[in-house]
């Protein structure tokens, strides 16, 4: 039966279409984006009340190959001054089974959306734009940190983050000499290695066995793994060092609990969710979400670090550890500086909704 009652109905709405942007256009966008400065800004941004960061919705599942499967949609919106700022939202899905399949773990879609008539007007590939701000996130952690100068560095985890992780921190630390990589796959760590090492001929690029060897030089270790439980023992950690815990386990609770200084993107969704080990931990009540207190607390935010307000100072005995929750509004502050390189070059294909 044909639903022919349809087709009459509807009024003549005025035309509408979508910018669309593959993965090839976003990178060719990015390439006249400065990433750290977009992300920085929004940080600033959501620092100073500027920003709209409803709670995510999260949906998981185990697939038929017995994998963790999630989706995540992140809405927000980053209000700027005498203008309408960038709202949007991005669905970012990922499998862990999928690297077994050819396909990256993660992958989605970034929407913007028109501030006056809350229409979609881009969409675009958001595995590649995920990837950079998280590691726009990382490098402004190191550098608020006051761990730039580093010599050494550590990545354990070597998939698409570690490369957009590796490729923009060696740009931005001058000093670098030494990277250590790990990941449970040796050949994807080794491979990963002759790459750089190709690239990047002043630098020593070596592989690991284990996460302990390759924390045990480094100034800075980054977490980039897809692991849910922490292994990461405190005699494992180098006096001095930062730790950033990008993935959701890897460090055990005696590491964060035992850290001489915490520092996060936002306190309050952190304390919204007990599915991420800190979370969970000031739920217990065994660090606590401000300082002041007789127990570990988080030390600052890292918009309080950029405004100044809380002065980061790197310990000789102890370390640093920065874990960032992921904030929606700095996915949709790359997107609206995307789509505004987009729509200055006609970069994209455009798609008739109505």
């Amino acid at each position: 039966m044909e639903n022919l009652w349809l087709a009459d109905v509807l009024a003549r709405p005025a035309p509408e279409s979508v910018r669309f942007l593959g993965r090839a256009e976003v990178v060719e966008c990015l390439a006249k984006v400065d990433v750290v400065a977009a992300v920085k800004d929004a940080l600033m941004s959501h620092h100073l009340g500027r920003t709209i960061l409803p709670s995510e919705a999260y949906l998981s599942w185990t697939n038929r190959h017995g994998a963790y499967s999630r989706s995540i949609g992140m809405p927000g919106a980053v209000l700027a001054d005498g203008a309408e700022g960038a709202y949007g939202m991005k669905i970012i899905n990922a499998s862990v089974s999928n690297p077994e399949f050819g396909l990256e773990r993660a992958g989605g879609l970034g929407l913007c959306f028109d501030a006056r008539t809350a229409r979609v007007t881009a969409v675009m590939e958001v595995g590649v734009l995920s990837a950079v701000r998280t590691a726009a996130v990382t490098a402004i952690a190191v550098e608020a940190a006051g761990y730039q100068a580093i010599r050494s560095l550590a990545v354990v985890g070597c998939g698409t983050q570690a490369r957009v992780h590796l490729a923009l921190l060696i740009a931005r630390c001058p000093e670098l000499s030494r990277v250590v990589l790990c990941d449970v796959r040796r050949t994807v760590a080794q491979s990963l290695a002759g790459e750089l090492a190709s690239r990047h001929p002043g630098i020593s690029f070596t592989v690991a066995a284990t996460p302990a060897e390759a924390m045990a030089e480094a100034e800075t270790t980054v977490f980039l793994t897809t692991v849910a439980d922490g292994y990461v023992q405190p005699d494992w950690v180098r006096p001095g060092s930062l730790l950033v815990n990008v993935s959701l386990g890897d460090l055990t609770d005696e590491v964060l609990t035992g850290a001489s200084a915490l520092f996060v993107d936002d306190v309050q969704l952190i304390v919204e969710n007990p599915r991420r080990p800190l979370g969970r931990l000031i739920g217990e009540g065994r660090i606590a979400a401000k300082t002041g207190t007789d127990r570990p607390s988080i030390t600052a935010t890292l918009g309080e670090l950029l405004a100044g307000e809380t002065v980061a100072q790197r310990p000789d005995t102890g370390y640093v550890v920065v874990n960032p929750f992921g904030l929606g509004i700095l996915d949709v502050a790359l997107f609206g500086a995307v789509l505004r390189q987009a729509d200055d070059a006609d970069i994209g294909q455009a798609l008739e909704l109505v």
